[in-house]
């Protein structure tokens, strides 16, 4: 069978022609593995697959439409995020339309959170509900002629039904159990992206080829804005993890790895084991890596340990700076938590970035602005900040649903991919112009003050250290001032806003 695997197209795209820096550097910078772990499974039972990441190569939905009737599919599968969804319908569409023979299966985090919202355009055939590996394959093989639909465990799709007001109604089949024992999984079909269409955001590249990998599945933690919240926690073996290395030096010529799993340092032992088997094959002298924290797990000599195995920065979720706000969000930490990590994590020469929201159900305008001097008190080198989003199955739209009222408006129902740098919840008391404001001045606070300058400044190492920060120069521009080419003078005022608070404060 001919199975095609598709990354939809990005929303500004199909409405502008381009992308932003935000979403280009934040949101696509690295190869979709999900999909690719599907495509290995399928070539290792001796399918033909090929994979388009349309995000990635900026296609709009023409040109992906093309590419996969160039393929000549038997079968096609498209991922989707909810911040994605509305674009993916509009490509399952022209899918249906260009090949109406050709059946399409719907999978990824959207499709299993709110299936019947999902599938509810006719342009999918199937939706895979959870994990898609061995579901995709099953799948495949139904469409070759093998087995029922109806046997294949963890699925969902249309049935006639004259008494339901849609004409139809959804049946799910048997859940699909956990496959827990991951280091059976064949490593993610790398070679079927082209590997030059990926860069990190420049203050993240640290070595190119740089290429994104996962050691672990799902989160333990029950973070309120998470879709990922409390999924269960399963795990690679050290041994297969540095084998999955060895094997991107090797075949690719890798330099840097992000760990992109949700929760890297969820278990002190796994992450010595880990590091102690790059140290013991001198992995760690051939690639340098990154990867995600909790404060709570993390102490200095494990971090140590990370550091002398190759590991030059680690990324902290924080979210806030008033422990009010984290005890609401159920992150499980505390601000003097966070600041002895990362503390730790910057003596040890970890370089800490942490990820940060605004516009948090309880947050006021003093919290915010609490937040933002938190985060300049505390030896961080980088921060991404986000504006709260009230995603579909999270414990914050749970309580929105119960006592939304308590705590602020929703001024914008989309949930695209512009989600997260525009408002679609303000709690009471603000306006979304304030909640945009603050989080330009978030970024501009943290970044423009000397120390901020000179940690950056103390990284640039060559011509190319020198290229990455002019590159750099539009994404910051935008989560600056909104703005992809600001003049010289509004650098000036800002920095010079800068100063005049910084004096002020002495």
């Amino acid at each position: 069978m001919r199975v095609i695997l598709i990354n939809p197209p990005i929303d500004s795209v199909l409405e502008n022609g381009n992308v932003s820096p935000v979403t280009q550097f934040l949101f696509y910078n690295s190869a979709p593995l999900g999909i690719l772990y599907i495509a290995a499974v399928l070539e290792q039972a001796g399918h033909t697959v090929a994979c388009v990441d349309a995000a990635a190569e900026l296609l709009n939905i023409d040109g992906t439409v093309q590419r996969i009737e160039d393929f000549k599919p038997d079968v096609i599968g498209i991922g989707s995020f909810t911040v994605t969804f509305e674009t993916t319908r509009k490509l399952g569409a022209a899918l249906h339309a260009a090949m109406p023979s050709v059946p399409i299966i719907l999978g990824s985090y959207h499709v299993t959170l709110v299936p019947d919202d999902a599938m509810a355009d006719p342009c999918f055939d199937v939706g895979v509900l959870g994990e898609g590996e061995f579901t995709m394959l099953e799948l495949v093989e139904h469409y070759g002629g093998k087995g029922s639909l109806s046997e294949i465990p963890g699925i969902c799709y249309r049935v006639d039904d004259a008494t339901d007001a849609r004409g139809w109604r959804l049946h799910k089949t048997a859940p699909r159990k956990k496959f827990k024992d991951l280091d059976k999984l064949p490593f993610p079909a790398r070679h079927l992206l082209p590997p030059n269409i990926y860069r990190p955001i420049p203050v993240d590249d640290h070595s190119f080829p740089k290429f994104a990998m996962v050691s672990s599945r799902g989160c333990p933690h029950a973070c309120a804005f998470c879709q990922k919240s409390r999924s269960g926690y399963r795990s690679h073996s050290p041994e297969y993890v540095v084998d999955e290395l060895e094997h991107m030096i090797r075949d690719f010529g890798v330099r840097d790895v992000a760990f992109v799993d949700s929760l890297f340092c969820a278990n002190k032992r796994r992450v010595h084991a880990i590091c102690d088997e790059m140290i013991r094959r001198g992995v760690h002298k051939k690639v340098s890596w990154t990867c995600s924290s909790r404060v709570e797990v993390v102490d200095k000599p494990l971090l140590q340990k990370m550091k002398d195995a190759g590991c030059w920065r680690t990324r902290f979720g924080v979210e806030s700076g008033h422990d009010d706000v984290l005890d609401f969000i159920s992150k499980g930490i505390t601000t003097e938590k966070v600041r002895k990590a990362i503390t730790a994590a910057h003596e040890v020469g970890l370089r800490p970035k942490a990820f940060f929201m605004v516009g948090h159900m309880p947050d006021t305008r003093e919290r915010i602005l609490a937040t933002i001097e938190f985060a300049k008190s505390i030896p961080l080198h980088d921060v991404t900040v986000q504006i709260n989003t009230l995603l579909p199955e999270t414990p914050q739209l749970d309580i929105w649903k119960r006592e939304g009222d308590k705590w602020g408006r929703l001024v914008n129902t989309s949930t695209d991919e512009k989600s997260f740098w525009e408002p679609t919840f303000v709690p009471w008391g603000m306006e979304p112009e304030e909640l945009i404001e603050l989080h330009r001045r978030f970024y501009r606070e943290f970044y423009l003050r000397p120390v901020t300058i000179a940690r950056h400044m103390e990284a640039i190492k060559s011509w190319r250290d020198v290229t990455k920060y002019v590159q750099a120069a539009s994404l910051f521009s935008f989560l600056f001032f909104d703005q992809e080419r600001p003049s010289l003078s509004m650098w000036k005022q800002a920095l010079k806003d800068r100063l005049s608070g910084q004096a002020a404060a002495k």
